[in-house]
């Protein structure tokens, strides 16, 4: 599991350790990969202190903040596991959702979770969600439901680099642009309900004018580049 995290020291300790509990009912191996990006809170001091507990975690400190798309990228990349699949410290997917993924791997490449249920999103973060889905709609028609909450790798497709060499660094557009390229390649992607769950603590760090900026820039960028 791929977490990034940025300013997340009132869930992180809890997320982690609920975490490792539900990883161990799905495998004997597997991993956390935590990535600080470089917040103002004690979240990279805590996560250094749990991986220094659990052999099972390790930690990855951006220099500077970067984006929780660049922190995801940057942890997946790392990873070492057969199936990686990212999430956030609050939680907006159940690990015990796995269940529903991972039959899925064998047949499919990757497994994309689709939220069944945005109602704990703000009126904003549902505005400019829906902005960025019916952008990419209609720049890539990919065929996709939901392409920035929960996907579910094989190794494979995250090593080729076809795939993995991103132009995109953006908070919206990294995991589309994975999504995409892994469709074009070839790669089999499979979709699951799952149920979105509300954040308990912290604050969401989505949604800012940056951002979506930012994200429009790449998802443009991205489609000039692949219409040549």
């Amino acid at each position: 599991m791929v977490l990034p995290v940025y300013n997340e020291e009132a869930l992180l300790e809890e997320t982690v350790k609920s975490a490792l509990l539900k990883l161990s009912r799905f495998s004997d191996t597997y991993e956390i990969v935590i990535v600080d990006d470089a917040g103002s809170d004690r979240t990279g001091v805590i996560a250094d202190k749990l991986a220094a507990e659990y052999p099972q975690i390790t930690v990855l400190h951006n220099i500077v903040n970067m984006s929780v798309g660049i922190s995801v990228l940057r942890g997946l990349k790392v990873a070492k596991g057969d199936i990686i699949f990212h999430n956030s410290a609050d939680c907006p997917f159940d690990i015990d959702d796995l269940a529903l993924a991972l039959p899925l791997l064998k047949d499919a490449d990757v497994a994309v979770a689709v939220r069944i249920d945005r109602s704990a999103h703000s009126v904003w973060r549902k505005m400019t969600s829906l902005g960025n889905r019916t952008l990419i709609k209609l720049l890539f028609m990919p065929g996709i439901d939901d392409m920035n909450f929960i996907q579910v790798y094989r190794r494979k497709v995250l090593n080729d680099p076809d795939v993995i060499n991103l132009i995109s660094r953006s908070p919206a557009f990294v995991t589309p642009e994975l999504l995409i390229r892994a469709r074009k390649r070839g790669y089999r992607i499979a979709q699951f309900n799952a149920v979105f769950h509300r954040r308990k603590a912290g604050k969401a760090s989505f949604g800012r004018p940056h951002d979506i900026l930012w994200t429009f820039y790449d998802m443009l960028r991205f489609r000039i580049r692949s219409r040549k």
